[in-house]
């Protein structure tokens, strides 16, 4: 449900098109400014999560032609919380962390390989760097190197903004699985394609 525009239900699906694996915003609402809308939110998966937008439909593909569906997930999610005409920017690398005094940071190694890093961590205090790291695998879906605080995209290729923004929602790892549980049980659109699915 999109709370910020007349409370209309929108989805996410992917389909394979002559442009490769792309993700579709939809809705079956006739409301006016719908079209709009649809095409604000693909705009936010572009800004804030770094995608690209194919073509001038509702749709967006990630530039490494792969499709990380349970990242793409959470970034619909985020895009539709934005307000109709709020900018979407990427999410910082760096934040303080919301339990403690430290500043978790996430450094590219090149080729989807980034590395969690936590900083002013107190004489006697366990480094955050590992459970973050944990969460935004789990997140997303992607492998976890614990020795070495290391998250890989399966593709190979960086997606700094994606990781921006999955480091936001890892500080906060059950409050997402709680938000997934309510999106659940409101029931889900039926595609408009028999080829596609819901990311």
């Amino acid at each position: 449900m999109d709370s910020n525009f007349n409370d209309i239900s929108v989805a996410f699906y992917v389909s394979e098109t002559d442009n490769g694996t792309v993700g579709t915003v939809h809705s079956y609402s006739s409301k006016d400014g719908t079209p709009a809308r649809l095409a604000e939110i693909a705009g936010h998966l572009a800004t804030i999560g770094g995608m690209e937008q194919p073509t001038d439909a509702p749709q967006v593909r990630f530039a490494c032609g792969e499709w990380h569906g349970a990242a793409a997930k959470r970034l619909f999610v985020e895009a539709v919380k934005l307000k109709p005409g709020e900018d979407g920017s990427p999410r910082p690398l760096e934040l303080p962390d919301s339990r403690t005094e430290q500043t978790i940071k996430v450094e590219s190694r090149g080729e989807g390989v980034y590395e969690i890093v936590a900083e002013n961590v107190a004489e006697g205090e366990r480094s955050r760097a590992g459970a973050i790291g944990k969460a935004i695998a789990k997140l997303a879906q992607l492998d976890f190197d614990e020795e070495r605080n290391l998250v890989t995209f399966p593709c190979k290729s960086n997606h700094d903004a994606l990781l921006g923004l999955l480091l936001v929602r890892a500080q906060n790892l059950r409050q997402v699985l709680r938000e997934e549980e309510m999106q659940a049980g409101r029931g889900v659109l039926s595609a408009p394609g028999s080829n596609e699915e819901q990311a």
